[in-house]
Formats: structure tokens, sequence, C-alpha cells
């Protein structure tokens, strides 16, 4: 348009009038071509203010009339075809309008209805004839058009920015919901790790009470309802322990300490704890022995272990459940066979999902239905020590559930331990605990074995029943959380400065989500027993403490 009025300023004379219409196009030109760079910085549409909307459209006012008033300076004493071209230039001005400007209406219209304006009145004053009609109808229709596309722009335009805003508002909504959610998880990993400790305090009370009266001479008629209660006891603690691990699991709290070790204890255990279990309910569970070692978590392969045959005494109603172990290259296959009803193909992931029961509830074992966590504990362990699990089964005829450990080959040469009754008679066992239920309990447990017991509540009152004595305590169990300055790190060690001896002891606690106990009993090397404990269990690890102070001799 500059060059067009330029042509018809210097046919008609070059006064200051033009000049200073050049100058103000010109710049107007300038500051249009330094304009991409400068929207780029601006903000989002969705947060230009309406301040801005309206200096832009101020501006496309300014810039869209003097447009219109210099060529209608100059297009009344120009030529026809000069003039053609002028509106041609101002008319396609307009679309590029829309087509670039479409985000704010008001500036395109503020723009290009003056130039729409002097088109048309160029049109009736200096064309002739059909000429002027033809460019008359040509504005109209470039018009129409012009408006109907920025009405389509701006309509996709406006569904954009709404489809933003609401994909914004909804990713914080989700944002929120999420942080809610870990909020929530977190409460609960809290809330199990703060309850877990009290939860198992009176389960770890019945199940020694209820173990110690199975050992002892008791009428027929009582027999039978000591054992279910056991078989209760048993199931429920199942239940505990499962959701507690399943708490720091979630927690990744479960971090696996590997070291070499016999897999042969782990199998004693199992048969220890599982056995009165499957007979109550009418199943035979063989145990093969195993003294071959691998490397591994032995807490975390054990747990596998347990949760194998658990959840083969579960859903076996008859016949037989056997565990043992084979030789694999350079593996050791841990695998519990069982002649249950079976598990169908296509299920045979989903079983090792959280809360996954294939049972209807009508054929369900009413006496230990679970919560379906076992499986899915096994999972997790197997992940957290990357260890393949295999699972075998055929509807009807049984199933066979494995996990391949990594072999480790050890001289197997060394003394056989004596029988566990005449190790663990007369034993003297300093026991620590502020509950006066788990006291009694495990008291009553010892001295069934044999042991002589001395029970105490407190740091102080273990300190003065021990004062004047000249016997070296054969072990100390002390439960971690006491009620007290001290905890039960600092009552072993306290013991063992007291008596200038390294006395074997076994830290107990109930919180399963904390790891001090842990790192209390690393430091003092000894091991952590989590309540609820059996009496097979705690036993037995006393007869490790004296294989291993045998074998340190």
């Amino acid at each position: 348009m500059m060059a067009l009025g330029l042509v018809a300023q210097l046919q008609q004379g070059f006064g200051f009038t033009a000049l200073a219409w050049q100058i103000v196009m010109g710049t107007f030109a300038c500051v249009t071509l330094a304009g991409p760079t400068r929207v780029r910085r601006l903000a989002p549409p969705t947060s230009v203010s309406p301040r801005q909307i309206r200096i832009w459209t101020i501006c496309a006012a300014i810039v869209g009339s003097c447009w219109a008033l210099g060529m209608l300076g100059w297009a009344l004493h120009a030529p026809q075809q000069l003039v053609l071209v002028a509106i041609a230039v101002s008319v396609t001005y307009t679309v590029h309008a829309v087509a670039s400007c479409f985000f704010a209406p008001v500036a395109v219209l503020a723009f290009a209805a003056p130039l729409l304006a002097a088109a048309t009145a160029a049109a009736l004053l200096t064309l002739d004839g059909s000429v002027r009609q033809i460019t008359l109808v040509l504005i109209a229709i470039h018009a129409w058009a012009a408006m109907r596309l920025l009405m389509k722009n701006w309509t996709r335009f406006a569904q954009l920015i709404d489809r933003e805003v609401d994909r914004g508002r909804l990713s914080s909504m989700l944002h929120e919901q999420k942080e809610i959610a870990e909020r929530a998880v977190h409460l609960k990993t809290r809330f199990l790790a703060s309850a877990s400790h009290d939860l198992r305090q009176p389960m770890h009370a019945i199940s020694l009470y209820l173990d110690g009266l199975a050992e002892l001479d008791l009428p027929e008629n009582i027999r039978p309802v000591i054992n279910d209660a056991r078989v209760c006891a048993h199931d429920m603690n199942d239940m505990f322990r499962s959701l507690l691990d399943m708490s720091r699991l979630d927690a990744q709290q479960a971090v696996p300490t590997l070291s070499t070790f016999s897999i042969g204890p782990v199998m004693s255990r199992v048969e220890k704890e599982f056995s009165p279990l499957a007979s109550s309910r009418g199943v035979r569970l063989k145990v093969r022995p195993c003294t071959d070692h691998v490397y591994s978590d032995p807490v975390m392969v054990e747990r596998i272990a347990l949760n194998f045959v658990s959840n083969a005494v579960r859903h076996t109603t008859s016949g037989r459940i056997l565990v043992a172990c084979r030789v694999r290259g350079r593996s050791l296959r841990l695998a519990v066979y069982d002649t249950g009803r079976g598990i169908p193909q296509s299920e045979q992931q989903a079983i090792f999902e959280e809360f996954r029961q294939l049972d209807a509830p009508q054929t369900r074992d009413p006496s230990g239905g679970g919560l379906g966590l076992g499986l899915a504990i096994v999972r997790r362990l197997a992940q957290a020590l990357r260890l393949p699990v295999t699972v075998r089964s055929t509807p009807g005829r049984g199933s066979m559930f494995a996990v391949d450990l990594p072999l480790v080959h050890v001289s197997r040469a060394g003394p056989q331990p004596l029988s566990a009754t005449s190790r663990l008679a007369g034993r003297l066992v300093v026991i620590v605990d502020d509950e006066p239920s788990i006291l009694l309990a495990a008291t009553f447990i010892l001295q069934t074995a044999g042991c002589t017991v001395i029970s105490a509540r407190s740091s102080d009152e273990a300190m003065k029943s021990l004062t004047g004595s000249v016997r070296v305590p054969d072990f100390i169990i002390c439960d971690y959380e006491l009620h007290d300055s001290h905890n039960g790190a600092d009552v072993i060690r306290m013991l063992r400065e007291e008596f200038n001896h390294d006395i074997p002891a076994l830290l107990v606690t109930g919180n399963t989500a904390g790891g001090e106990a842990g790192e209390s009993a690393m430091e003092l090397g000894i091991k952590v027993l989590h309540k609820p404990l059996e009496a097979s269990v705690l036993k037995q690890s006393l007869e490790e403490l004296l294989a291993n102070e045998g074998a340190m001799k």
C-alpha cells in the first residue's frame, strides 16, 4: 500500500501530508515485522488480561484508520488500475488479519472495518459502470468470507482453550488426588506400623499359652478343643503376619540382607509350624530333609516357604503335601507339592494378585479363609530377591509352587547337634517384657521345656533379680519396645556388661515397619523375632543359639 501510494503521490505531487502518511505507515510496518518475536514472549491467551486486549484493539483501529485515510487521500485522483490494486490489497489484508489474529476478534474487526469501508468508498467514488458493480460484489464476498472464517477460527480456538483449561484442571485434580492417595497409603502404613506392636501382644501370648497347653497331659475331651483353638490362633497369626508384611513391602522397608545359609533349618521350621495344623485338617505334611546351602536372605526365603505351605494347607482338604528341595544346575529348587483342587491355566497368574481368592465362598475352608495375600507376598519377596517363581497345576490333581535359589557348595562335615529336649533342659533364661500376659506365657512354655526362667518387666527389675547371682544366664529374650527409659537392645547390653560375657540373646519386636530393632540387633550380632511367636519358633531359635555357640567353641 505504501508503494501504491508513493506512485500516486509522485504523479500528483509529493506534499508534507503524503510524507507524514508514508512515515506513519513505515513505522507500523516495522512494528508489524517485529510483532511475531514480541508475541512469542507473551503469556498464553488464557493469561492475557482484558487491558492487553483493549490496547491491541485500539492499535488495530489506529492502523486500519490510517491505512483507510491514506488510501482515500490519493485514490480519488489516481488511475482506476491503481485504485483496483489498492482495493485488492486492502481486502486481502483483512483475510490475513483474520488468519493471524483470530484469538483477538475485536481487534480484527477494528482493523478490517476501516479497510473495507475505505475500499467500498473508493470503488463508489472512482470506478465506473460494471467495474464498480463487480468490485462491490467482490468486496462483499470477501467481507462475508472473512467474517465466517473469523467466527470459525474463534470457535475452534475457544474450544481448544476450554480443553486446555479442562486438561489443566483435571491434571491439577489428578495431582491432588494422587497426593491424597499417597498420604492415605502413608497413613495406613504408619497406622499398621504403630498398631502392629499392640495387635501382636495378645496374639503372641495366646499362641504361647495354647502351644504350652498342647504339651501337657490333658483329658481327651479337652485336647480337641485345644487343637481347634491352636488352628484358629494360627490362622489369626497368619492373617496378621500377611497384613503387616504387605505394609512393609508397600513402604519399601523390606530390604534383602544376603548371606550364605543352610536350607535345612528353614525346612525344619516349616515342618514344626505346619505339621499340627495339617494334621488337624486331615492332611499329611511331609518335609524332606535338605542340607544344601544357598545365597539369599534367610528371613525372606523362609517367609516364601511358609507362605507356599500355608497356601497348600489352606487349599488341600485331603491327601498330602510334600516340601522338598532339588538341585537344578546352579540352583536349588525349593518346591511345595499338594493334592488340592488345582488351579486353571487361565488363573495361574491372577493368584499372585493382592486379595485374590479363587475359591467360591461356599467351597472355601471355613476354618481359615485367609486374606488372599500369601502368594502376593511371595511375588513381592521374590521380586525383591530377584528369584524366579514357578507354578504348575492341574485342576482336580493338585499344584506345585517353587522358587529357585542360588546354590552354594559348602563342606557338610561337622558334629550333629543333640536333641532339643536334652539341650534346653536346665538352661537359665532371662525374659524381659513389659506385658504381664506375655511374661507368664513365655515362662510357662520354657518351663515345660525344662528351663529355669527369670522374668522381669523392665531393665531395673531384671538387674535386681540377677543381683548376687553367680550363674551366667544361658539366654536373654528381650522385647525391644519397653515402657522404660531403655529399649531391649540396651537391656541386653547391660546384662552382658554385668556378667562380662557375650550372652546369647534374642530381640523380640511387634513392630515390623521400623528398622530400629533390626539395626540394634545387627550391632549386637543377634537375631530379631517378630510377634506373634509360636512356641516351636521360640524353642527352635534357642536351639540355633546353642548350636552356634557349640560351633564357636
